[in-house]
């Protein structure tokens, strides 16, 4: 087993708390469609938005459509109806995880080399992410809808690994989503699926003892 240099992280459900049923309730209030319709039309069609296959002007007026089973999203009351579902979506994407917060800064301290990958559209990223306070401790970010190619597909794995200038067995990569920890080890990353801080600190200690966890617990 190579020796890790490098921690790569995913962005939702590590770095930041999941988008949670209180926000996709608002949403879809906002977009005036029953909320499990909302959410499964948002969850749908985000893999091309992260992906960046649709604008976000695109994505929304096809998940408002298929939410509400009408087409007629148009006009000013259209427009500011998907104004607030890209700030709501951005809010709801932007609370941090303490612990790995105070993690990814130990890295830093202790010589490790960060990289976030994570499937993400390029305005959401442009929201929530480019004037971030933390942002600074990540030597790269690796956003599928730059690449065109989201998670689990080897590709954004490997990009992540030239662009960092190591070796893919080099790397450590977190992720709460078991396909894209399965994607990121066809790949020849290492990998660990993220459930909370606590129990990262606890696998790592298990099976990279040699790795610091200070931050991942109080």
């Amino acid at each position: 087993m190579s020796k890790i240099t490098t921690i790569a992280f995913d962005y939702g459900g590590v770095l930041a708390y999941r988008i949670n049923d209180s926000y996709l309730r608002h949403m879809a209030g906002a977009a005036g469609a029953p909320p499990e319709r909302f959410a499964e039309a948002l969850w749908r069609h985000r893999n091309g938005y992260d992906a960046g296959d649709l604008d976000a002007g695109t994505y929304w007026r096809m998940v408002v459509s298929e939410a509400t089973g009408s087409d007629a999203v148009a006009g000013t009351a259209a427009g500011e109806t998907i104004e607030v579902l890209k700030q709501l979506d951005s809010f709801a994407w932007a609370t941090m995880n303490p612990g790995m917060m105070r993690w990814l800064s130990t890295l830093q301290q202790e010589g490790y080399r960060r990289v976030l990958i994570s499937n993400m559209a390029a305005e959401t990223y442009d929201m929530i992410i480019k004037n971030s306070l933390w942002l600074p401790r990540m030597e790269r970010v690796i956003l599928s809808g730059w690449l065109r190619v989201n998670k689990p597909d080897r590709e954004i794995f490997l990009e992540a690994a030239r662009q960092m200038e190591v070796d893919p067995g080099q790397m450590l990569f977190i992720d709460d989503l078991d396909h894209n920890v399965a994607g990121a080890q066809a790949a020849g990353l290492q990998s660990l699926q993220f459930s909370d801080a606590a129990t990262l600190a606890a696998a790592l200690k298990e099976q990279y003892p040699q790795i610091p966890r200070r931050g991942l617990e109080c």
